[in-house]
């Protein structure tokens, strides 16, 4: 389809192209016998990707259905989750590295080590027999989406769309009162899926939704940067004895995790601009 045409496709129609789409290009990599840390990253996305479409379906498969298929999903990304996790770590802490010669630069070194470590025990983990598990519950899920009536594809009022903007600006809304990792990972979530549902409109012609597009990706990026930095400060205070019940962090750790904190203090200020900019429009702005 070429996009700023005319599109004779509803909404609905779009997000299960969509789905198929994503859902195929998952299914064909899950098969794959090497997976590089990029190869699972992109499988994650589309995954991500295809429960954004889903929620675009929501009110024409229906609420239970949804939710079956929703968690379906989530549950076929979790064994490569760990993977994911282990190298944005290693790349974040990058991000706070003290400059050669510094104060802490041995304590740097060693957790790096131990990341490292956690980042190989991750990949040998990885059981061929979880990946086919989880291709062969995407296809089923694929089925049941292809099999969809026609007149299902048309409801009334679908508000998938206004849905999503709904419960990211809620979601925002509890961030600024909060403050809290919890409520800026969920406020991230939120405008992700938003983030994701714009982006499946922008093929569909004439499109009002590029400015929000925009917004709603960078916003989303910010607070992913966020909370990987919040990951990173726990792992810090746990490598260093800073559990429960255990000492304090030493000098070396405070250095990393001070850094870490000020790098988050940007990011927030900046996601809360970004998040006040996006949400200040009326929601009926998204209905379909």
């Amino acid at each position: 389809m070429t996009r700023g045409k005319p599109s004779a496709e509803s909404p609905a129609h779009i997000a299960r192209r969509v789905l198929l789409a994503q859902l195929d290009k998952t299914i064909g990599a899950l098969s794959e016998r090497r997976r590089s840390d990029v190869a699972i990253h992109n499988i994650r996305k589309e995954l991500k990707r295809a429960r954004a479409a889903l929620r675009m379906l929501r009110e024409c498969i229906g609420v239970l259905e949804y939710h079956r298929d929703n968690a379906l999903i989530r549950d076929a990304a979790r064994p490569l989750t760990p993977i994911r996790d282990a190298k944005v770590l290693l790349q974040t802490l990058e991000q706070v590295e003290p400059k050669k010669g510094a104060a802490g630069s041995g304590f740097f070194l060693r957790l790096r080590k131990v990341l490292e470590e956690q980042r190989r025990l991750a990949r040998r983990q990885l059981r061929s027999a979880d990946l086919a598990a989880a291709a062969r519950v995407l296809r089923g899920i694929r089925r049941r989406a292809a099999g969809l009536p026609e007149s299902r594809l048309a409801p009334p009022h679908p508000r998938g769309l206004e849905h999503a903007f709904k419960k990211a600006r809620s979601a925002f809304a509890a961030a600024k009162r909060q403050g809290t990792d919890e409520s800026l990972h969920e406020w991230r979530k939120q405008t992700k899926y938003f983030a994701n549902q714009l982006e499946m409109l922008l093929r569909s012609g004439p499109n009002l939704f590029d400015k929000s597009h925009r917004q709603a990706t960078q916003l989303a990026d910010c607070l992913g940067d966020d909370h990987d930095l919040a990951i990173l400060t726990d792992q810090i205070s746990q490598y260093a004895g800073g559990a429960p019940g255990a000492p304090a962090p030493g000098p070396d750790a405070r250095r990393l995790i001070r850094s870490a904190q000020r790098r988050r203090k940007k990011l927030q200020r900046r996601a809360m601009r970004l998040g006040h900019r996006l949400y200040s429009g009326h929601a009926a702005r998204y209905r379909s």
